[in-house]
């Protein structure tokens, strides 16, 4: 065991924790996300973050709905605000706006006459507009810029307008029905805009009267027919700290698999050549009377250590020979009487043949 394994520990746990720290800030921190045009989660000039953050500021709840989860969730404490991109059927209009929920339309499009608003469009360059009218709301803001569409109702009766021009109100509420309103041109409340003149008074009155903020955006019939994973309710930094939580365990598990290093020596009590463990094998086949296979040993282990790489344990008989001929200089049946054909029938015979084959050894050695 090396003496420095408990540095090594110390010092993996420590990295080890640094990673998932370091995985855990990424996975929670909210990055900025570029987006939709009016998106309450997009950082762009055009989208809506800045405000969405200033409600939650203030304790109001803000997420991004499709028209088929704002179904579900609408009630008398939230505000729907509904996003130009907005697009349902009549049908899930009327259900919104019979579950009570206070409802700001943005734009215009079909949304607007989709919730009853009648009348048209009155266009002209952006221009800030003053309030002029007796809204607490608008009256607090003053006025609100940039406006450049205005809402002409075709009854006056029917609704309440502030911010008027050519004929129009930049801001409209039903007179029977105060909960529903429409802001024609909401470029007021983006990112760009939101803290020039009242716009952000304006905006935090109308949209942060209730605790909780759906801003529908979308088709309805695309939220529709996509089909709800049976992990949609998880939050939405669950799926980033997950991987990094799984990344770090892959990481761990490699920093502590086992790694072959550098082969080093084991100290041992004696280190023994090998021609001498050759001897000493002959010498056990001798005391079992086996005197060929003591002579084929010390044969073998002398051609494996002077052979240096250029014989195999399988090369024939020839390619030996020819091999230790060369690199000895003797003449090649010596070397073949030596390690072949010499028979070896005695402890004498043995004997000789061992010290011949060391002096061979010796004399290559010393080349």
């Amino acid at each position: 065991m090396s003496v420095s394994a408990p540095k090594r520990s110390r010092t993996g746990i420590l990295l080890s924790l640094i990673a998932v720290l370091a995985l855990a800030v990424i996975a929670l921190v909210d990055i900025p996300q570029q987006g939709e045009p009016y998106s309450p989660t997009s950082t762009a000039s055009t989208g809506t973050r800045a405000l969405a953050q200033i409600l939650k500021n203030h304790g109001v709840d803000v997420s991004e709905v499709s028209p088929l989860e704002a179904m579900d969730s609408a009630d008398t404490d939230t505000t729907l605000v509904i996003d130009p991109s907005f697009y349902a059927p009549t049908e899930v209009t009327e259900d919104l706006v019979n579950s009570r929920a206070t409802i700001v339309v943005l734009g215009d499009s079909s949304s607007m006459y989709d919730f009853g608003f009648e009348g048209y469009t009155e266009s002209f360059p952006p221009i800030p507009v003053a309030a002029k009218c007796q809204d607490p709301d608008a009256q607090e803001a003053r006025g609100i810029s940039p406006l450049s569409l205005a809402f002409r109702p075709d009854r006056e009766r029917d609704v309440t307008g502030c911010f008027p021009q050519l004929g129009g109100y930049g801001w409209v509420q039903f007179t029977s029905n105060p909960k529903i309103s429409l802001i024609l041109d909401p470029t007021f409340l983006t990112n760009e805009y939101l803290a020039d003149h009242g716009n952000a008074a304006f905006a935090m009155r109308k949209l942060g009267t209730q605790p909780k903020v759906l801003w529908v955006s979308g088709d309805y019939w695309e939220s529709e027919m996509r089909t709800t994973p049976q992990w949609a309710g998880l939050p939405t930094w669950f799926y980033p700290l997950l991987v990094g939580l799984v990344l770090t365990a892959l990481w761990w598990a490699f920093y502590r698999g086992r790694r072959f290093g550098k082969l080093v020596a084991e100290p041992m009590p004696v280190v023994v050549p090998a021609s001498e463990a050759d001897a000493g094998r002959g010498q056990l086949y001798h005391r079992g009377r086996a005197t060929e296979h003591a002579a084929r040993a010390l044969r073998a282990g002398t051609i494996s250590r002077v052979a240096r790489g250029r014989l195999s344990p399988t090369s024939p008989r020839e390619v030996v020979v020819d091999v230790l001929a060369r690199v000895s200089g003797r003449d090649p049946s010596a070397i073949d009487a030596l390690f072949y054909s010499l028979p070896i029938t005695s402890d004498a015979d043995l004997s000789r043949l061992a010290d011949q084959l060391d002096e061979f050894e010796r004399e290559i050695n010393d080349r």
